[in-house]
């Protein structure tokens, strides 16, 4: 259960955020409150063990898949290897293409976007290419480009 996440201490909580009422955001239930519109009425209390705060939730999430498709490569290669770090990342982040495919499906299923309400291929109010531009970033640094 979701108590259980808080109370064992041998498993750790990441969480990533960014809008204040997602799970794990208790951590900084204060700049919530302060900076959040209805903050103390949306903001989680729940605290993760490490928090991933991003303007989009989706960004947060990239990144922390690269990070730890990096870490896998260099816990799992051998010291000339560079081509396996590539690899690891190639294959779990996903490219522009699958994430346009599934935004576009999940409109077709009567999906809206959580900032506007709206039943478009828009992430948190924005334009897709600028979510595009965030992944094309970050598979950037990951890849070493």
């Amino acid at each position: 259960s979701v108590d259980n996440i808080n109370n064992n201490n041998k498993v750790k909580f990441i969480a990533i955020g960014d809008g204040g009422n997602e799970l794990g955001m208790g951590k900084v239930i204060q700049k919530i409150h302060e900076h959040i519109p209805d903050g103390e009425k949306i903001g989680a209390v729940m605290p993760a063990d490490h928090l991933i705060a991003a303007s989009v939730s989706n960004w947060g999430a990239y990144a922390l898949i690269a990070a730890a498709a990096l870490v896998f490569a260099a816990d799992n290669r051998d010291d000339d290897d560079d081509d396996n770090n590539k690899s690891i990342v190639e294959d779990v982040l996903p490219t522009e293409e699958m994430e346009t495919r599934l935004l576009h499906r999940c409109v077709a299923a009567g999906c809206r976007d959580g900032v506007s309400g709206r039943m478009e291929a828009t992430v948190d109010g924005m334009p897709l290419e600028r979510s595009m531009e965030c992944l094309r970033e970050i598979r950037k640094v990951a890849l070493g480009k």
